[in-house]
């Protein structure tokens, strides 16, 4: 089963050892698969230890599977985005979820509202983005004319920034062909999503209600905002387990599932799919060859997945983040 197993096995001798040293002996025998999708400028060394930190400061992710463990750090490390405590200033949250139908502790990965801020700016065409909660006291308006959207804020004095006081957040992104994404909801429409979350009363939706907030307008935002396929697939798979076990429990078939390219009816699929995924207003040339990139990793259910999740990033799902 290799050392992922042993790890699994061992979790009772980790614990009298001391859950640091576990997690940093499981994050060392498994560093080189991260290491190699990690982009250039990111610190192998400082991803390490802000990892191992993020994960020392929950303890419940001590119990979490070693498998989603990882694929949350992998899933930081593929992104570019350095794990933080949950302490609503990080980019990325790695947070336990406890699957009850399962009866195990699952590691989730969790998009911080600065990290889908950072992963807009990557496209290079974005001049300026900026959120904002608007609180009693504060000076707040926005309409819309025949000469587009506009909004005046002035911040008060001494007005309390509590989650109760909170009325408004909107998110401003300036791009750099001249146009404009403005984004806001009430206090109300944020609420209402907390709702439907399984952490409504439990994390960040407790302890950082303001970044939670500002995460729900930017992330209703993120469909109008010029970002890459890879990004838009990380807002809309967020709040989701990562899934790199291929990677840590590689496993070969005794026969290739998949033939050596498409056949007739999959490459019908494909353009299918490239269709749908323009008309959602993806550009063509690089969506058919994020698909077919795609087809090679996990054949055509692969696509059809990849296809779903680029397609829901544009769609409104009234979902979040926990």
């Amino acid at each position: 089963m290799g050392k992922l197993a042993k790890a699994a096995q061992s979790q009772t001798m980790q614990r009298a050892e001391g859950p640091s040293s576990g997690i940093q002996q499981l994050l060392q025998d498994n560093w080189e698969q991260i290491r190699s999708i990690m982009p250039r400028h990111m610190s192998s060394e400082r991803l390490f230890q802000i990892s191992l930190s993020a994960i020392n400061h929950t303890p419940e992710l001590m119990e979490a599977t070693p498998e989603t463990l990882l694929s949350c750090v992998m899933k930081c490390a593929a992104l570019g985005l350095e794990p933080s405590a949950v302490d609503g200033l990080g980019r990325a949250y790695i947070l336990p979820y406890r699957n009850r139908k399962a009866g195990i502790v699952e590691a989730q990965f969790i998009l911080g509202y600065k990290g889908i801020i950072d992963l807009a700016r990557r496209s290079g065409e974005i001049k300026s983005i900026h959120a904002q909660a608007v609180y009693q006291g504060d000076e707040f308006d926005c309409w819309e004319d025949e000469a587009g959207q506009h909004f005046t804020f002035r911040p008060g004095r001494d007005n309390p920034h509590t989650p109760e006081n909170l009325t408004d957040v909107y998110v401003c992104a300036q791009l750099k062909d001249g146009g404009m994404v403005f984004e806001r909801m009430t206090k109300a429409e944020v609420d209402a999503i907390r709702g439907r979350s399984r952490a409504s009363q439990k994390g960040p939706w407790v302890t950082d209600y303001e970044a939670m907030s500002l995460k729900t307008v930017i992330r209703r935002s993120a469909r109008y905002l010029p970002m890459s396929v890879q990004a838009q697939e990380a807002v809309a798979s967020d709040e989701q387990t990562p899934d790199y076990s291929g990677l840590f429990h590689p496993v070969v078939p005794a026969e290739p599932e998949q033939p050596q390219g498409p056949t007739d009816d999959e490459k019908a699929e494909l353009r299918k799919l490239t269709d749908e995924c323009v008309a959602a207003g993806y550009g063509e040339a690089e969506i058919a060859r994020w698909l077919y990139d795609r087809y090679k990793e996990g054949g055509i259910e692969a696509a059809r997945e990849g296809a779903a999740n680029a397609m829901s990033a544009n769609a409104e799902t009234g979902e979040v983040a926990e």
